[in-house]
């Protein structure tokens, strides 16, 4: 589920004229309410003119900034797209741009010292080890088409372990978004060292690349969950028919929006012999898109009553789309209830049809109307629910009551809350999605484990399902 550099912002003018020169060229760092860390780059082109990049690497954003202005001792940028400025004056006593930057109709501090370098990258212990050690599994690329949703073909990696088969083996399903095979985001690979951890340990898993993403086709833009979930019941179509894998031990392990299709893959097909859910909703979606908004705006420092106004507009919002089945016809609704909360001064001017149609895609307007508990209550097979007590995007406080209380009626299903983690498993400090990409951990090693027991205690290594 998806952030962005701080929503929609206003715009900013510049102060006035110097007394002395200061060289803006170089690298220039930052931080917004002391976690978004921003680094900039200024420099002169060929002709004389002044130019900037703008890197947020916690959300993988790159831009390069707009109506650039350096004077003696003034700094200035807009970001045009996002409607948001910067301003700044040079002081020579802190060496450093100390100034404003404007965002959502709020003006925060924001001071910038010099940088000996750009962003670089981040480490990522995890992956680095997988690349410096030998596996003890092989490693295939694999295709498999979706006869039933319109025959394109997905690409995939297949991790089988090494020795006697058959063994069980696990579909990986994505969360929200073009996502590739690896789940990249941010420089970690979670589902690369998810499906290591998996196969080291003797079970086969299959990851794959969304439909219309990396090396699979078929059209991204237009599907809806339904259409991801027929993708992962194609690959699992694809490992029963492998010599490798026992077909009566394959699994489903998904992710955000992939945990809400494990469990609707599961209850089609009485086959399937488990299913873990990593931050799977529990409620529909209308309500947890309600809360994940106002959770990402306390979580960027919005004041409790600016929350509150959005979480009741977004309500008002979201209910009117819910409640119109025609899409186009839920976007006007949509529309017309945002552009009540741009006259109230709730949204940026100009900002309503914009949130109405990133609300309304094919995907949002399936994804608000999706119902969890049902398909919750229908699934037999054993189930393992995990959700990370930090996790903003799918909060576990709402979202494990919910999965509780859907599986009241399974005697195999597992629910639970992992201490300290946010939506991605990493243990966090406070679950803000700006930390992602500064945490050098990929997946704790307490979801890991619990994950791979989990799934060994239910079907087992070698032999018969458990």
């Amino acid at each position: 589920m998806k952030s962005t550099l701080l929503g929609l912002v206003a715009a900013f003018t510049l102060a006035a004229s110097p007394a002395h020169a200061v060289d803006a060229s170089g690298h220039w760092k930052g931080s917004i309410a002391n976690s978004l860390r921003l680094f900039l780059q200024f420099g002169k082109t060929a002709d004389g003119k002044w130019e900037g990049t703008l890197k947020v690497p916690q959300q993988g954003f790159t831009t390069k900034v707009d109506q650039l202005e350096v004077g003696a001792e003034q700094l200035g940028f807009k970001l045009l797209p996002l409607n948001a400025g910067f301003t700044a004056r040079w002081s020579e006593q802190d060496k450093a741009w100390i100034g404003s930057w404007s965002q959502n109709g709020q003006t925060v501090p924001l001071r910038l010292e010099r940088s000996e370098a750009t962003a670089g990258q981040l480490r990522r212990p995890q992956l680095e080890a997988i690349a410096a050690r030998q596996a003890s599994y092989t490693s295939l690329d694999v295709g498999f088409a979706n006869p039933a949703g319109g025959g394109h073909a997905l690409a995939g990696s297949f991790t089988v372990p090494r020795g006697k088969g058959p063994f069980p083996a696990v579909v990986l399903v994505h969360g929200s978004g073009p996502i590739d095979r690896d789940e990249t985001i941010l420089g970690h690979k979670p589902f690369l060292v998810l499906a290591d951890h998996l196969s080291s340990r003797g079970i086969a898993v299959l990851r794959y690349d969304k439909r219309g993403v990396g090396k699979s086709g078929g059209v991204y833009q237009s599907a809806t969950t339904d259409d991801f979930a027929s993708d992962a019941e194609a690959a699992v179509a694809f490992l029963r028919a492998r010599p490798e894998v026992d077909a009566t031990r394959i699994g489903m392990v998904g992710h955000s929006e992939g945990g809400m299709i494990a469990p609707m893959v599961a209850a089609r097909d009485p086959k399937l012999a488990f299913v873990v859910m990593l931050a799977g909703p529990g409620v529909r979606g209308e309500l947890l898109m309600v809360e994940q908004l106002a959770l990402a705006a306390s979580a960027a420092g919005a004041s409790a009553e600016a929350v509150d106004r959005e979480r009741a507009l977004n309500r008002a919002v979201f209910a009117a789309i819910v409640a119109e089945a025609r899409p186009e016809v839920a976007g006007d609704k949509a529309r017309q209830v945002m552009e009540e909360g741009e006259r109230k001064g709730i949204l940026p001017p100009g900002t309503a049809a914009v949130r109405a149609r990133a609300f309304t895609t094919p995907w949002f307007h399936n994804f608000l109307r999706h119902e969890p508990g049902p398909v919750l209550q229908s699934v037999r097979q054993p189930i393992l629910a995990l959700n990370g007590e930090r996790d903003l995007q799918v909060p576990a406080e709402l979202d494990l009551s919910a999965i509780r209380a859907a599986l009241a009626h399974n005697p195999r299903a597992v629910v639970e809350e992992l201490p300290a983690l946010n939506h991605l498993f990493q243990t966090a400090r406070t679950g803000a999605a700006s930390e992602y990409a500064e945490i050098e951990e990929s997946i704790a090693p307490l979801a890991l484990n619990t994950v791979s027991a989990w799934i060994l205690a239910t079907v087992g290594q070698g032999g018969s399902m458990k």
